[in-house]
């Protein structure tokens, strides 16, 4: 994994802990009624989660905001998680991933919300490691990003998994970097004008990205010295004569209808940087298991 700075992980921390304020609310409004039937309440116990195939970990990060969360509010509660994997770790199936101890009513109560979230991160760093291994089996110059398609209000939440996968982060939202795209273009009359735009007005330091849908416009976007280019929705052929052009001091992009099954098609081009909606927004949760010992 890339280092985290301070501020990234307390962002992943706060709305994380939103999030799963969320969660316990909508799943135990009224407590656990079955807990609370069976007289589970004052019973000890242990238990472990467990993973029935290879994944790539995400959840030491967020894990303990996630339990802190579930005390705040349940009164008196009595439970104690325990994280064994390091975040970004690939471990083969039948790894334990997480122990848990103390009264068997709160852990019951805890698993299937903390399952959810361990089987989003996981599936989301999986899905990354995955093309990222592909990637790497052609160059280990082209990044591999995520996009802006992430599940509403788990923005940090799922760019951080992205990381945990071995990937990048693109723009966090729309605060953060200039991203001129085609119906932005449609009214500035081009490359050329929108980066003078651009350039005029920007008034303190961003990331300047600019669309361009075929190869004449990522002429123009090399002729205005564009920081970064995304090629969008080109095709492998296509980004074979993109990266032969003299682009110079600019990065190329490739975005749009990447896949796992296609991605071997550009990477052996070497593009700079490769962004795929789908590691974040076709999330495949793992075979995750918590078993009371």
């Amino acid at each position: 994994m890339t280092s985290i700075s301070c501020e990234y992980l307390a962002f992943l921390e706060s709305s994380t802990s939103c999030l799963a304020r969320m969660a316990f609310q909508e799943d135990m409004p009224l407590g656990d009624i079955t807990a609370h039937v069976l007289s589970l309440r004052g019973r000890t116990g242990e238990a472990v989660i467990i993973c029935r195939e290879d994944v790539s970990f995400c959840g030491e990060a967020w894990f303990g905001t996630v339990v802190e969360t579930y005390r705040g509010f349940v009164p008196n509660a009595d439970i104690r998680v325990n994280c064994l994997a390091t975040d970004g770790q690939r471990l083969p199936a039948g790894s334990t991933l997480m122990t848990l101890s103390g009264d068997v009513s709160d852990i019951v109560s805890l698993e299937r919300t903390l399952l959810n979230f361990l089987g989003r991160g996981i599936g989301i760093a999986n899905a990354t490691w995955q093309h990222v291994a592909e990637v790497r089996r052609y160059t280990h110059v082209t990044q591999v990003l995520d996009t802006r398609k992430t599940l509403p209000g788990f923005r940090y939440f799922d760019k951080y998994a992205v990381l945990c996968g071995g990937g990048q982060n693109h723009r966090m939202g729309l605060s953060d970097m200039v991203l001129i795209k085609e119906n932005h273009l449609a009214k500035l009359g081009g490359v050329g004008s929108a980066m003078t735009h651009v350039r005029q007005l920007l008034q303190r330091p961003l990331p300047i990205q600019v669309e361009v849908c075929n190869l004449p416009q990522l002429d123009e976007a090399i002729a205005a010295r564009v920081p970064l280019i995304m090629l969008d929705n080109f095709s492998p052929e296509m980004v074979a004569h993109a990266m032969a052009r003299p682009y110079g001091e600019s990065l190329l992009e490739v975005s749009g209808g990447v896949s796992l099954a296609n991605i071997g098609d550009y990477a052996p081009h070497a593009p700079h940087r490769i962004s795929i909606g789908a590691i974040t927004h076709s999330v495949k949760a793992p075979d995750l298991s918590l078993l009371i010992q």
